[in-house]
């Protein structure tokens, strides 16, 4: 009989620590989120794009997959270093649904934020950005993997530093899942590109576009480097007495750019050329001429 309750407990033990690391996490996209899918390893981290607050929020939102492994590609490989303030930000950590990921409200200058929750529409002044708890890769259900290159990197591109910076900034924070008022101080974040589901998260871009992860996050931000400006198109000589007039276009897709150009076709202009310039945050630049 003993032996039988030796077993008995043993048993319980083990399943209780199994429903435990199963529910440490999320699901939601939560192969994307932590880096655990297959197409984290095609991230670039030597490509650091500098983008503003206003920028990100201009950028097209793809079509998300149905599925919680498939990341936007190249959307969702992009990673960007962003001046920001941050005006507060939670532990997600006390429900059922929880992912017990570090939930960050950023904003431009207004520190002006959506929260749908409390009748606070989407702004266009902010995003939100996320740093996901190194120790819950596998996700609630147990399956997304235990590696992901957000550990891998050295120690100014990891989560768990990133994580360990916010912690030593706010030694007392409040733990509970209520947010922390971080009082709109600048900081500088670097980490992916990412696009979730809308769900009235507070903080929402009107684009649903994140951070996140976040892989670095510095509370003294200098001014950073700024967007390499369009190079402009040199006057060309006329051929044949034709004289011809140019113009540059830009944005942050190549359908986007296409839509543009067709757009000026109806007035006469014609696409010349086409650069991808990875060092600017509106890295397709087309080059178009019409007759004068």
């Amino acid at each position: 009989m003993r032996v039988l309750r030796l077993a008995l407990f043993v048993v319980l033990v083990s399943s209780t620590s199994l429903l435990s690391s199963q529910q440490c996490g999320g699901k939601e996209r939560w192969g994307v989120k932590d880096g655990t899918d297959a197409g984290a390893q095609q991230i670039g981290f030597s490509t650091i794009t500098p983008m503003t607050v206003a920028q990100l929020l201009q950028i097209q939102e793809p079509s998300i997959p149905s599925d919680d492994t498939t990341r936007v590609v190249p959307d969702e490989q992009h990673l960007y270093r962003v001046n920001a303030r941050l005006v507060k930000w939670k532990h997600e950590c006390c429900k059922a649904t929880d992912d017990n990921d570090y939930h960050l409200v950023m904003t431009d200058d207004t520190e002006q934020y959506s929260d749908e929750t409390a009748g606070i529409a989407v702004t266009g002044h902010s995003f939100v950005a996320e740093m996901p708890d190194p120790n819950c890769l596998s996700g609630r259900s147990g399956s997304f993997g235990t590696t992901s290159p957000f550990l891998d990197q050295n120690a100014t591109l990891n989560i768990r530093t990133a994580r360990a910076a916010l912690e030593s900034k706010f030694p007392n924070p409040v733990s509970n899942g209520q947010w922390n008022d971080a009082g709109g101080i600048p900081v500088e974040i670097i980490g992916v590109e990412f696009f979730d589901r809308a769900h009235k998260q507070t903080g929402r871009a009107p684009n649903n576009l994140e951070i996140h992860p976040i892989l670095a996050i510095n509370f003294n931000p200098g001014a950073g480097p700024q967007p390499t400006p369009p190079q402009p198109v040199p006057p060309q000589p006329s051929v044949g007495g034709v004289q011809w007039e140019y113009q540059v276009i830009t944005s942050t897709t190549a359908s986007d750019l296409g839509q543009q150009a067709n757009t000026l076709g109806a007035q006469g202009w014609e696409m010349v050329g086409v650069v991808l310039d990875t060092t600017r945050p509106d890295k397709y630049v087309g080059y178009l001429k019409r007759k004068k």
